[in-house]
């Protein structure tokens, strides 16, 4: 028994704990952007959370989970603001959150990584696969952005499945400020 608990001793120290960062949501958003007859709009999620646990010296053990309330997609024009939540878009009333999910993240560069995850917008799931910057300490700095393809995900199918008004590619842009949880 005292030989199982003196190894466990000894191989504890050796076992980093990723750390549970709480996002500064003052510093941070979640936006994103597009074109609309061949204008540029953007706008941000007004409401999201995130989970995240992250060791610095083990980046690949990582994990995190971000929900945005697509309710709370705002543009800042009526009329866009107005057909997001709408069945053909974002089916809000059916669907109210889109989440992304971290399956792997790995070290490009010491501030550059890689992350692969599942994002589930409406009733459609999608691996994803993008580069993020990490700066920073207190706090920590996430950026990065994120081409989606809206056709993937059902995203206004019904009035423009060729993507002749709506462009394509929706860029999600990410800005999370984070510091370690207190409390833990």
């Amino acid at each position: 028994m005292i030989k199982y608990l003196l190894l466990g001793l000894l191989i504890a120290p050796s076992l980093a704990l990723a750390q549970p960062y709480d996002v500064i949501k003052d510093q941070s958003v979640i936006g994103f952007s597009g074109t609309h007859t061949g204008k540029e709009f953007k706008g941000e999620f007004e409401d999201y959370t995130a989970e995240i646990d992250y060791d610095t010296d083990k980046p690949d053990s990582a994990s995190a989970i971000v929900t945005m309330d697509v309710r709370g997609a705002k543009t800042g024009n009526a009329m866009y603001d107005g057909t997001l939540p709408s069945a053909d878009w974002f089916d809000a009333g059916q669907y109210p959150q889109a989440v992304f999910e971290l399956t792997s993240m790995e070290k490009i560069t010491e501030t550059t990584f890689k992350a692969t995850g599942d994002l589930t917008i409406r009733d459609v799931t999608k691996p994803i696969l993008f580069e993020f910057t990490l700066q920073g300490n207190n706090p920590l700095i996430m950026t990065a952005d994120v081409p989606v393809n809206r056709l993937d995900y059902n995203i206004g199918t019904a009035s423009d499945e060729k993507a002749e008004w709506v462009s394509k590619i929706i860029m999600i842009h990410i800005k999370l400020a984070v510091m370690p949880r207190k409390d833990v």
